[in-house]
Order: C-alpha cells, then structure tokens, then sequence
C-alpha cells in the first residue's frame, strides 16, 4: 500500500525540510487497548474454540453480540462454555451489544416495553460477565427516551454503562440525545461505518473531516466500532482495518481520537462473517501494521 499524504500537517525543521508528523499512537499504545468484537464469526455457533482462538491471535478484549443465531443468551450451556473459556483464556469481555433485531424506538408501547424487557435481561448479563459497556441501537426519537430512561433506573445499581450507537447520518442527533438523557451512566457508541455526510459519502474516507466529525460527540464518545470501508456504490463496509482496498484514513481517525481523549478499547467489528481468520489476523496485526503504513 501507498503511504497516504500526511493529513495533519507536515511539520517543517528550522532548515525548510519536511519531517513526519507523529504519529497519534504508538503500534505498542493501540496494541494495549485493542479490543475485538465476536461478530467475526457472526454465521457460526459461538464456542471456547473461537475465544481461543482471538487469544492465540493476541488479542485480550472482546465484544460479545446478542445475535441468538451465533449466541443466544437463553442456551446456558452455550453461556457457560463461552465465559469459562474467556476465564481460562483471560479474555476480558468489555462490552455486549444487545440484540439487533429489537426497536427499542418502537412507537407501538407494547412492542416497546417488550423490546425494553428484553435488553434488561442482556443488561444483567453483560453486568455478570464483567463487561463495562452495553451497547444497543436505541434511537433518539420519544420512545428510544423512556426506553433508555426506564432502563437507567432498573439498573440504578450497576456500574455497567449504557450507549446508544449511531446509525445512518451524522453525530449531531446521537450526541443531543445523550445530553438530554443527561445521565453519568449513557454515552454514546461510535461506529465508524455508519457515520454519512451529506453526500452520502462515509466521511472517514474524507481527508480532513475525522477531526470534525468525532469532536461532535466529544467526551460522550466512551466506544468505539472501527473497520474499514470501501466505495460504497460497489462494496460495503464493516470490513477488516487496512484491507489492501479499504478507503477510511485511520491516521486522521486515530488524531480525532486523541484529541477528543478518547479512553475506550479501539474496538474491531465486523458484521459480515465472511472470512473470520483473515479478518482476525488483520485486526491482531492492526497496531504494528499502522505504525509502519504511516512511518516513511
């Protein structure tokens, strides 16, 4: 891969010669808060043999996914065989994303205190199993607010935070809807792949609009779903990070991070499942493989 042109500036020596900017993270800093979610085998039956293997790829942070066809939190045997695997492995889980099939905005009241009852449970789980986000895809509208609003209060006690994820468009919506909840415990999930400008266009394949579009959600950000993109007419996204024809300028993604002192893991996902040992390699690989594709 070509080394992309620095888009932060190019600091210049006293003499007029240009120097590399530094970089955001070091290889070693990313590698140290490098997370990984188990939807890379999201059209297999979760087991110990997959946790196993993240762990021999050298990745130590999960996200599990409530998606009953890969992990159904109802087949205890399943539950079980999967935590006691992460304690052997020392795998630590730091997030669960709740069930994608629910609508948690559901303007039917019926249909969304069941949807509300059902991420409860997922709630506690999450709580059980060590982790110290919930991710879910609430919405902003009306009913999304008594969703998240009555959750907070049934889980008063916990520690486990809760984020809404963003979905199509920009972050301005997500970032409002935090503020009005205007709890400790409710940030904001950012996914990478998701975010879409005017134009349609994914605006972290833009040069100069990371910075700007994640100072958005600023200190509410507390997640984050990183992968990469591709020209979205032909391929889609939630691919692995620098795919040989991926498009997202992660040397400007991981800036706007850092200016926004994000704190979170830097988090993998993936949605499709297609190719999970290429995907998990590229995700285990990602720290060093940054450091020298931004380092002349």
């Amino acid at each position: 891969l070509a080394a992309p042109a620095l888009a932060w500036g190019t600091p210049r020596t006293t003499a007029g010669t240009a120097t590399p900017a530094k970089l955001p993270y070091t290889a070693g800093e990313i590698a140290g808060r490098l997370g990984v979610s188990m939807t890379i085998y999201v059209k297999e039956r979760l087991g110990a043999r997959h946790v196993a293997a993240v762990r021999e790829a050298g990745i130590s942070r999960v996200e599990l996914a409530m998606i009953p066809e890969s992990f159904d939190l109802q087949d205890r045997a399943q539950v079980k065989d999967v935590l006691a695997e992460c304690r052997r492995q020392q795998v630590a889980i730091v997030s669960v994303h709740g069930n994608l099939q629910r609508r948690y905005d559901d303007p039917d009241e019926t249909r969304r205190r069941a949807a509300a009852a059902g991420l409860l449970d997922e709630i506690r789980f999450a709580e059980e199993a060590g982790a110290g986000i919930l991710v879910a895809h609430f919405g902003t509208n009306d009913p999304a607010y008594r969703t998240v609003t009555e959750l907070l209060e049934k889980t008063r006690d916990l520690r486990l935070r809760l984020t809404v994820e963003n979905m199509r468009g920009g972050l301005g919506p997500y970032a409002a809807f935090v503020d009005q909840i205007g709890s400790p415990r409710f940030g904001l999930t950012v996914d990478i792949g998701h975010l879409r400008d005017h134009d349609g266009i994914n605006p972290m394949i833009k040069a100069d609009r990371a910075g700007t579009v994640l100072a958005e959600g600023g200190s509410r950000i507390w997640h984050v779903h990183l992968h990469d993109s591709f020209h979205l007419k032909t391929k889609p996204d939630h691919r692995a990070p620098l795919h040989p024809d991926g498009l997202v300028r992660w040397r400007e993604v991981f800036a706007a991070l850092k200016a926004i002192d994000y704190r979170g893991v830097f988090l993998f996902e993936d949605g499709r499942g297609e190719n999970p040992a290429e995907w998990l390699h590229l995700a285990a690989t990602f720290p060093r493989n940054f450091a020298s594709h931004y380092t002349p």
